[in-house]
């Protein structure tokens, strides 16, 4: 009989051997004991009231004490209404328990209070889209694509722009309002946050310090209305691979071509050698303006990512099974896929 209980330590390494067996040589970057909390942490953290809860939190589908598959999530937002599926393992033969997993933690966190379930999957991964789509009655909302700079065009010249500033604290409030303009209408009210998330204080900074991100944070400031224009976030892991998050008001979209070339310069200034990734949204009324913009100056799309949501408190439809032989939803660890990650937390 199969069960679905918190990920135990001696799931990890045979989860580990799962993906070996499967995919040979990609188990290091898609799951180690580092992205698990540590006993007896886990257990106090499972306890946590949901609007307490701000780690990950992973279960595992076992028969006979062995694991057949795994699942994790994570808290989308200051207000922990919306939480995203981050990492699906499954082994051979296992699309049954994949479904399993997902309706086991959608019924037990939407019935503690939370409201919207994100997912975010690599388009190649399509047994795992049919899985959520199919089997699990998510909807595909929107996607997410990821630039890579391939060229020299951009000008050398480091100087901050007269309408940028570093970002404050107390611009919480005018970034909550950009950012819901952003958004197209339709998309609102699953995708929509909260001014807390968008408090980058001493707290802020020192989660990201734990994470090894180093980031910077400027704004489009415009003192004459009392608004704010525009919001870059660059960020790394490495120093060596940057991925940049640009968000403007659909008044100020021409200032994007500026912003990209700001965001070069200061990626440059860190390592002449670097990389740089951009995300576009779809979702956001400038998308399509953005990606205009960077694929006619030398930037080559390297990714596309699908964004499945599942809102709670409506019915479930009717699903249509597939069987297929392996699904592998593991947590993103390629440059294209980092910055994905980057945009759902930031």
């Amino acid at each position: 009989m199969t069960k679905i209980i918190p990920i135990r330590h001696c799931d990890i390494k045979k989860i580990i051997k799962m993906i070996e067996y499967v995919s040979p040589g990609l188990s290091p970057g898609m799951i180690g004991d580092k992205i698990f909390i540590p006993s007896p942490f886990n257990i106090f953290h499972q306890l946590l009231p949901l609007n307490w809860k701000f780690l990950q939190e992973c279960y595992v589908a076992v028969e006979n004490n062995e694991p057949l598959g795994l699942i994790s999530l994570a808290p989308d937002g200051h207000t922990k209404t919306r939480w995203k599926i981050n990492r699906l393992v499954l082994g051979m033969n296992a699309y049954d328990v994949g479904k399993q997993l997902i309706d086991y933690v959608v019924n037990k966190y939407g019935g503690a209070g939370v409201e919207v379930f994100l997912a975010v999957i690599d388009e190649n991964y399509t047994e795992a889209i049919s899985l959520f789509k199919n089997a699990c009655s998510f909807r595909s909302s929107s996607k997410i694509n990821i630039w890579e700079y391939d060229g020299s065009y951009l000008s050398n010249n480091d100087t901050m722009p007269d309408y940028l500033r570093k970002v404050d604290k107390t611009d919480a409030q005018k970034l909550y309002d950009l950012d819901s303009e952003a958004i197209l209408p339709q998309f609102r009210t699953s995708l929509i946050k909260t001014p807390a998330d968008f408090n980058f204080g001493t707290k802020n900074k020192i989660l990201n310090r734990v994470k090894g991100y180093k980031t910077y944070k400027y704004v489009l400031d415009n003192p004459s209305n009392n608004r704010l224009e525009g919001l870059v976030s660059i960020f790394t892991a490495d120093n060596t691979n940057f991925w940049a998050d640009i968000t403007l008001s659909l008044a100020y979209k021409e200032y994007y071509e500026n912003l990209v070339n700001f965001a070069f310069n200061i990626v440059k200034s860190q390592n002449k050698d670097a990389r740089l990734y951009i995300g576009i949204k779809d979702y956001q009324q400038t998308g399509k303006f953005m990606a205009e913009v960077l694929a006619s100056h030398n930037f080559k799309l390297c990714g596309n990512f699908q964004m499945l949501v599942k809102d709670y408190w409506r019915p479930a439809g009717l699903f249509i099974e597939r069987k297929v032989p392996t699904i592998i939803f593991p947590d993103m660890t390629s440059p294209a896929c980092n910055i994905i990650r980057f945009i759902i937390e930031s």
